[in-house]
């Protein structure tokens, strides 16, 4: 669920990576603020007692775009990982909790040597469970994976690795499933998956295509034998009932999706426009959970319903973005009274966009990518 800019050439911002400080703990201070869940006409009551760090990498180091599995006390969270102080060059990275406590942190997966289609940046995990054959070998694991093999924000495609256990090792399918043929636009990825069948190899497969403009798309992908892999017609998925920041209509990209407790229904959290002006401004300010049947979803139609926003009201951070919910190993919704997303939280600061001044910086905005998680509650109106 990288932001729609990642994956990137910093460029000019490159120059104030190393002049700002660190996000100092606002989200704390929020929570402590209003001790009780925050009244939710829209579907979440959220609980701003609940705002907790999850994972915070060393100085020089980035975290963002979690895929997250709840399995009793353990957490299993990949996300997209720098493996190098300061150097921008995508990992996936595997950070394993148990009872809140962080007890490893590792990469996973990384690029495949020139020149394949993976070469340079491995980001944007989507964990799943399924029963998938290849190469002789029965996997119980899938991660659906973005890729690229260019250091810039161009020609990203997304890719397929396999385990028998989720610490793995990963064994990857050695072409990208969903590809993009121009070299310079965005391309294909932001990938999110849920099972559709028990304990099959069919799964709902949605992602973020950039080119002339943004979508998202979903398929259904046969993985039960993978060298016989079979991936649906993509479907354009709706917008309607999507909101920005700003209450405007709002377009789909940068989201996790999940299927509630009755597997009638697909929750999605995304990311929400328009983004700000000032650095960092390829990324949004805040993400929105909302819902839509699976029908629909399927059929390309239907009207999201927004159940709750998390924005600087809620955390005190003025960027929340690059968010996952926290799933079980099918893709269903581990709450199923409500919902935990682990969002991204970052700094911000001048410049802005219009006026790229990186001496005005004191914040080191990829630097300070974090990840926290808060709860709510399903709320019915009225």
């Amino acid at each position: 669920m990288a932001p729609f800019r990642t994956i990137r050439r910093f460029g000019v911002l490159a120059a104030a990576l190393g002049v700002g400080a660190l996000l100092a703990p606002l989200g704390t201070a929020a929570a402590q603020d209003d001790a009780g869940p925050r009244p939710a006409r829209d579907g979440v009551a959220w609980d701003p007692a609940s705002l907790t760090q999850v994972y915070a990498p060393e100085p020089g180091f980035y975290s963002y775009a979690p895929s997250v599995v709840r399995d009793g006390d353990t957490e299993w969270i990949w996300s997209c990982h720098n493996d190098q102080s300061r150097v921008i060059e995508d990992h996936i990275y595997l950070t394993k909790r148990v009872d809140g406590v962080v007890t490893e942190t590792r990469s996973v997966l990384h690029a495949s040597p020139a020149p394949a289609w993976d070469s340079f940046h491995t980001c944007d995990p989507s964990v799943v469970a399924g029963r998938f054959h290849y190469g002789g070998t029965r996997y119980s694991y899938a991660m659906f994976y973005l890729g690229n093999d260019v250091d810039a924000s161009a020609h990203n495609q997304v890719g397929v690795a396999f385990a028998t256990d989720p610490a793995g090792p990963w064994v990857k399918y050695p072409e990208p499933i969903v590809t993009s043929d121009r070299v310079d636009q965005w391309g294909a990825g932001q990938p999110t998956a849920v099972s559709l069948a028990g304990d099959s190899g069919r799964v709902l497969l949605a992602y973020t295509r950039g080119d002339t403009s943004t979508r998202a798309y979903a398929s259904v992908v046969d993985l039960t034998h993978v060298e016989r892999l079979r991936v649906g017609p993509p479907v354009l998925l709706p917008t309607d009932g999507l909101t920005g920041a700003d209450g405007a209509a709002d377009y789909l990209n940068g989201f996790d999706l999940a299927l509630d407790r009755t597997g009638r229904n697909v929750v999605v959290v995304r990311e929400q426009h328009p983004y700000p002006i000032d650095n960092p401004w390829w990324i949004g300010p805040s993400v929105q959970v909302a819902r839509l049947s699976l029908t629909d979803l399927l059929a390309g139609t239907g009207t999201w319903q927004p159940l709750g926003d998390i924005d600087h009201d809620l955390t005190g951070f003025t960027r929340n973005h690059n968010a996952g919910l926290v799933r079980t190993w099918r893709g269903r919704l581990a709450d199923a009274r409500g919902v935990e997303v682990v969002f991204t939280s970052s700094c911000s600061s001048l410049p802005t966009v219009d006026d790229p001044d990186w001496s005005q910086a004191t914040c080191d905005s990829l630097y300070s990518y974090d990840l926290w998680s808060i709860t709510g509650r399903f709320t019915r109106s009225r």
